[in-house]
């Protein structure tokens, strides 16, 4: 019989996994919608984030396998919009990263007790942490 606790977890890593690579798709996205300048300015700003949003995504994966699932993946998504700006792509980034930094304060109470993600999560948070202020301060 299954722990109804542990479950759950996995539940919740699989959503966490899900939002990590729907960040990856937006930051896809936001990257091609950037022209001129602009994308000059902000290209290897974006592959960092994307190349850092997929590692997460497979951290997370391999937790869930460490706990003898399997990941499953669950992604509703529809992004559009015409070319963006510079700041404009930064602030829908900021939005991303909050939304991340959110998840995995989220979790961390679900996580106690389990050394290894405990201090996976708090690392996250710590990384989420920062991208919040380095999107802030682009901003100013």
């Amino acid at each position: 019989m299954k722990d109804p606790k542990r479950n759950e977890l996995v539940e919740e890593l699989h959503r966490l996994m899900a939002e990590e690579l729907e960040a990856f798709l937006r930051y896809f996205q936001l990257r091609y919608r950037l022209r001129g300048i602009d994308r000059l300015a902000a290209e290897s700003f974006f592959d960092k984030t994307m190349q850092e949003t997929l590692q997460h995504a497979e951290a997370i994966a391999t937790h869930i396998r460490v706990l003898g699932e399997t990941p499953k993946l669950s992604i509703k998504l529809e992004a559009g919009g015409g070319p963006v700006g510079l700041k404009g792509a930064l602030a829908d980034a900021l939005i991303f990263e909050q939304q991340a930094l959110d998840a995995y304060k989220d979790m961390l109470p679900r996580v106690e007790g389990d050394p290894g993600l405990e201090d996976f999560i708090r690392k996250q948070i710590a990384t989420e942490i920062e991208h919040v202020q380095e999107i802030t301060m682009l901003l100013e």
